[in-house]
């Protein structure tokens, strides 16, 4: 692939995009949005916004790396520790897991962004790649919503691919993927695969390929995860849909 080409096409969508808007991003210290703010930053210089939202579960070298992009490519953005709403929610759910507190941090975050959005006038800036928007995963109403979203079209490694040809800074590149929602939390970990390997079925099953190469547990797991979460890359159904 011609990363120098994709990164003029991304960098001309997101001046599209934002118009005579200012810009805003939740930077969470991991590699998807970092680029987006290395792209975004390129596209619109000073209307970026970005807001970093830790949690007391949130690794400490996230927030640093955060910090140090935001420094290193002068974006305008604030902290704010998420900790205490979270807290009000934990008394009001009954029997709270992990997966539905990171739902939940992640739904908060996402509230945040869009009313720092009308504050300063500014666009959500999405950071899901292709390869979590296929696979389902992402929070609805939590990471997933935006106004746009430049890594769509981009699996996660090819994110990795054109994150080493931007500069991005190699804290970001080789730490492991994580949504940093609950202690040790790690994509990979969770899905069972690594992102290069999930890419390769999903990249045959975008292609209408066989996937007859692939193990069987492998492929059952993808299959599963892309038509259960389908309803997320849908707009909500209505009556006219189904009538």
């Amino acid at each position: 692939m011609n990363y120098t080409k994709i990164e003029e096409l991304l960098i001309h969508f997101i001046k599209k995009q934002a118009g005579d808007k200012n810009l805003i991003l939740g930077l969470s210290g991991g590699i998807d949005s970092a680029l987006v703010a290395h792209l975004c930053k390129k596209a619109v210089g000073e209307k970026l916004f970005a807001l970093l939202m830790p949690t007391k579960h949130s690794k400490k070298e996230n927030l640093n790396d955060a910090l140090m992009l935001c420094e290193d490519l002068q974006i305008h953005h604030k902290i704010i520790y998420i900790d205490e709403v979270l807290g009000a929610y934990e008394k009001i759910c009954q029997d709270l897991n992990p997966l539905r507190f990171g739902n939940l941090a992640a739904r908060v975050r996402m509230s945040l962004l869009y009313d720092y959005s009308a504050l300063h006038q500014a666009l959500v800036v999405g950071t899901s790649n292709k390869s979590e928007l296929m696979l389902g995963y992402g929070t609805i109403y939590g990471d997933l919503a935006c106004a746009f979203n430049p890594l769509a079209t981009l699996y996660k490694s090819e994110v990795f691919e054109l994150a080493k040809l931007m500069g991005v800074h190699e804290n970001f590149i080789q730490k492991a993927p994580s949504a940093d929602l609950w202690p040790n939390q790690s994509d990979e970990s969770e899905l069972g695969y690594k992102y290069e390997v999930l890419d390769e079925v999903l990249k045959a099953l975008e292609n209408n390929q066989s996937l007859e190469k692939f193990d069987e547990k492998l492929k059952n797991l993808v299959l599963k995860r892309v038509q259960d979460n389908a309803f997320k890359r849908k707009l909500p159904t209505t009556p006219k849909d189904t009538i």
